[in-house]
């Protein structure tokens, strides 16, 4: 960087001039052994950036090079015109001062800080170009909320503001653009719509249609008429169908037919003695006309010495006159062996065995909400627990109806 080309207030003294680039000095340095100053920057090489090798002035070798102190302080303590003098800035100050001067001073060109604006202007009238720039936002005074450019304001009033009053080219009312969608849809007096009555198809004006329902009063009585019909016709029909499905489901479960329930999270409700209750399911045989509803039970620590029993609680259910009662049909509940072992089996004869015949008979239907139940006190041995718990902490229980 060569010396400092600003225009000077008064002559500058030879000895504050570089040799080299005849300004003065800027960031003045001498060589050793000569003593000779020049400008630090022009001491390098313009094309390789290679320190001078040899006195510019002398041709003496440069041993070192070291700050002049003493000619900065006097280059600095002089009186320089400022940098935008030529656009009218008047201001004289001291060369070491003209930086921080150019940086506020209201001669220098700025741009505009407005995005989509770019223009420049002298900092000075800065403040004025902003107030009154084509590209500062300004607030909507129709009050709808938005910030548009000064310059776009007119026409977002005019064109694209919600609260801005468009009329309505049917009817010629006025109203804000944000109620003139609603209006047309549903308000307008004057807009042509179609007769809301199936069949009719007659277009009126919204305005009209006390008359419209007037004279064709009779007319829409015969097509309401004929619409109910159809409407009767069609949920006979659906009521037939609901009815075939029914029976076509309820006929659909063989004597194969398992349910299947997994008591997941068993050994946490094991080791808190909680009770384990089943959803309520449905049982159904190929011989059995309707399902029937019933719930599980699992006590995991077992009634006596800590085994797992195993409870059938019949249900009510929707439809309990449908059913043959009491039930007369064998139950068999299985737990499944999670080793591959034998699964552990129980059955649940409520014709041959009196306990069970006289259980099911008081409970002949159940009634709601029953929860009384029967089946095994000690279904697995607290020995037999760990094989039918699998590695996710889940235990199987199947039931089906026997012949």
């Amino acid at each position: 960087e060569m010396g400092c080309d600003a225009e000077y207030v008064d002559d500058v003294h030879e000895e504050l001039v570089c040799a080299v680039c005849h300004l003065p000095m800027l960031r003045a340095v001498g060589i050793h052994p000569c003593a000779h100053a020049f400008c630090e920057g022009c001491l390098v090489a313009p094309h390789t950036g290679v320190a001078l090798q040899e006195c510019p002035t002398c041709r003496g070798a440069v041993g070192s090079t070291m700050p002049m102190y003493m000619v900065r302080n006097m280059i600095n303590g002089l009186s320089v015109y400022c940098v935008h003098k030529a656009r009218g800035c008047e201001e004289k100050v001291k060369r070491g001062d003209l930086e921080t001067h150019a940086a506020t001073c209201g001669f220098a060109e700025v741009t505009c800080t407005h995005a989509g604006c770019g223009a420049t202007v002298l900092r000075r009238d800065l403040k004025a170009h902003v107030a009154k720039c084509e590209w500062g936002l300004v607030t909507c005074p129709k009050r709808c909320g938005e910030r548009v450019p000064r310059g776009k304001l007119e026409k977002h009033k005019a064109e694209e503001c919600v609260k801005r009053m468009v009329e309505c080219e049917k009817c010629g009312t006025k109203r804000k653009a944000e109620a003139s969608e609603e209006h047309r849809k549903r308000l307008c007096p004057d807009r042509e719509v179609e007769c809301e009555v199936a069949g009719c198809g007659v277009m009126y004006k919204r305005g009209a249609r006390a008359e419209h329902m007037k004279e064709h009063a009779e007319r829409h009585v015969e097509l309401l008429a004929a619409e109910n019909k159809l409407r009767v016709e069609e949920n006979k029909a659906l009521l037939q169908r609901v009815a075939v499905l029914e029976s076509n489901f309820e006929s659909r479960c063989t004597a194969t037919c398992v349910l299947e329930w997994i008591v997941d999270g068993f050994s946490a409700k094991r080791q808190a003695k909680q009770w384990i209750f089943s959803g309520e399911m449905v049982l159904s045989h190929e011989n059995v006309a309707h399902r029937y509803p019933f719930q599980l039970r699992v006590g995991p620590n077992g009634e006596n010495d800590g085994g797992v029993s195993l409870y059938f609680v019949p249900r009510r259910g929707e439809h309990p006159h449908r059913l043959e009662w009491p039930m007369k049909k064998k139950v068999e509940m299985r737990i499944v062996n999670q080793k591959g072992g034998n699964d552990v089996v129980g059955i649940l004869d409520p014709v041959d065995n009196d306990t069970l015949k006289a259980f099911f008979a008081d409970l002949a239907p159940p009634p709601a909400g029953n929860t009384q139940g029967i089946g095994l006190p000690d279904f697995l041995k607290p020995s037999e627990v760990d094989d039918f718990v699998t590695s996710t902490d889940c235990m199987t229980v199947r039931v089906r109806l026997l012949d």
